[in-house]
């Protein structure tokens, strides 16, 4: 449990030490992702689309309300930062558009509904390139989703999404890694000024950055982004503490949204590996306090649960 028991400490030293808020909270993953990455693999899971797709869908659907709940209970409470969620296997050339209009959206979009009804934005970490699936994210409400552009052009993302979305990246890695200085300060001023200029938008590069990135092109990115990165004097107004799902048009959207209302309820109740109403007709007769036996069990139950889909998400 040190691995989890570290993230506070390490999250107060950003805030303490570094001045650095934590970008995201919580944790979450596609359902189709969950089988493409760990449970099938993709050779597998591509193999399973073609001989047995119905259960592929079933076990995206098992999977949906267990997911949801890990996203929930590790959301920032204040719902100032969104959950976490990193987009892998949905992308063209993993899966076609019509595999994604089948399995992947259906499983995926009632999540992140869900956790909008609860008042969280999620961070689409859109990993490779979406270009195909730009007009579908448009079917979720407006502010519900900030959209991360990896391989996407961003001028492009900006086009499509910015007027219901806020984005962030788009600065290449390889600009960053092979690239002059003065060309990472000219296309980080493009993207100032032409995807910027109106707010809503979180200067970074497409993903993150590795030991190759060259130190005097990422102290331009940031010389550019101090130098033109700001609004014209006396046009900005420091931004209100208001959580973006609590805008009264963000309120009124999370009132209409589906989520998973509606869906049937799992065998086993999520946050549970056994639950105690099965477990304690298993157990000789309690003579002390059951409400003690039952908090100690559900404590040490929750604690396994939470390492198991801490692995299927984290690593």
């Amino acid at each position: 449990l040190s691995y989890f028991y570290a993230f506070g400490p390490q999250i107060a030293r950003l805030r303490s030490e570094a001045g650095t808020v934590s970008a995201i909270a919580g944790i979450f993953k596609a359902p189709f992702d969950i089988l493409a990455d760990k449970l099938r693999g993709y050779v597998g899971l591509t193999l399973d689309m073609h001989t047995q797709p119905h259960k592929v869908l079933q076990a995206c659907e098992a999977l949906m309300p267990h997911l949801c709940h890990v996203g929930l209970t590790t959301a920032d409470p204040a719902n100032l930062v969104p959950i976490g969620f990193w987009m892998h296997r949905g992308c063209v050339p993993f899966i076609n558009p019509r595999q994604f209009a089948s399995h992947y959206w259906p499983t995926l979009k009632p999540i992140i509904e869900e956790f909008w009804k609860h008042g969280h934005q999620t961070l689409f970490y859109a990993e490779g390139k979406w270009k195909h699936h730009l007009e579908t994210f448009r079917e979720l409400p407006d502010r519900s989703i900030v959209f991360h552009c990896d391989q996407d052009d961003i001028f492009h993302v900006h086009q499509k999404l910015h007027d219901k979305f806020a984005l962030s990246g788009g600065v290449p890695n390889t600009l960053l890694s092979f690239g002059e200085p003065d060309e990472v300060r000219a296309f980080c001023r493009r993207v100032l000024k032409e995807v910027a200029g109106n707010g809503g938008y979180i200067l970074d590069a497409g993903a993150i950055m590795q030991d190759d990135t060259s130190v005097e092109n990422l102290r331009a990115m940031t010389e550019t982004a101090l130098e033109y990165g700001v609004y014209s004097a006396g046009s900005y107004q420091p931004p209100a503490a208001t959580p973006p799902a609590e805008l009264p048009s963000s309120r009124a959207s999370r009132q209409q949204v589906q989520g998973l209302a509606g869906r049937p309820l799992p065998a086993v109740r999520p946050g549970v590996c056994f639950p105690w109403e099965e477990r304690v007709k298993e157990l000789p007769e309690i003579t002390g306090s059951p409400e003690l036996i039952r908090k100690v069990w559900e404590d040490i139950d929750a604690f396994g649960n939470m390492y198991i889909w801490q692995l299927l998400l984290s690593f």
